[in-house]
């Protein structure tokens, strides 16, 4: 348990020190291709100024990117929700039932420049979720149940570092089948995706 909270307190560091609001140079999709594309490209209006929700996150949607820009405005890293699948089908052989409803699988890729001054780290306390009546949910959505559902060469890396590409599922135990997933800096906002 030491060990997790040790990493949640790094991702937020690095987070804080990279600053995760959004540059000019987000709008550019990572080299690694994306499984879906946005429906429509966004006015230069609106690359300049991120939809936000009642939660101050950047509103995001599948096929959208999302990163860390450095204090001097250049990215660092660049990220791609390629697809959000409820209740998939869990591919480990120690798989069991979710403990609170439902899975939530974010397929995800990305990649991180030479620049970047510090590790990533996409575990627990990073992720968070509004169910569907608008209440936020106080379970932990990284349960045991979700670490169990796929084997651990599909999952999206927990610790990314400088210059790395990488492709990978997070799965989140959710309380319901509709919601919002919220991926969180505390104090330096974040993002936030309909499920």
């Amino acid at each position: 348990m030491k060990i997790r909270h040790s990493a949640v307190a790094l991702f937020i560091a690095a987070l804080a020190l990279t600053g995760c609001t959004p540059s000019p140079s987000e709008s550019a999709a990572p080299t690694v291709p994306p499984a879906a594309t946005p429906s429509s490209s966004p006015s230069s209006d609106a690359a300049a100024e991120p939809t936000t929700s009642d939660r101050g996150n950047v509103i995001k949607a599948v096929g959208d990117t999302f990163g860390l820009s450095a204090k001097d405005g250049s990215s660092v890293a660049s990220f791609v929700v390629n697809a959000i699948t409820v209740d998939p089908g869990c591919t480990s052989e120690y798989a069991e039932a979710p403990e609170h409803g439902h899975f939530v699988r974010l397929d995800v890729s990305g990649e991180t420049t030479a620049t970047l001054p510090d590790d990533l780290y996409f575990a627990s306390g990073s992720w968070f979720v509004v169910a569907d009546n608008g209440t936020t949910f106080n379970g932990d959505v990284w349960s045991m149940a979700a670490a169990a559902c796929m084997d651990q060469t599909e999952r999206l890396p927990n610790i990314i570092g400088a210059g790395e590409r990488v492709t990978g599922a997070v799965i989140l135990d959710v309380p319901t089948p509709h919601g919002v997933i919220i991926l969180q800096s505390p104090g330096s906002g974040g993002w936030e995706w309909e499920y």
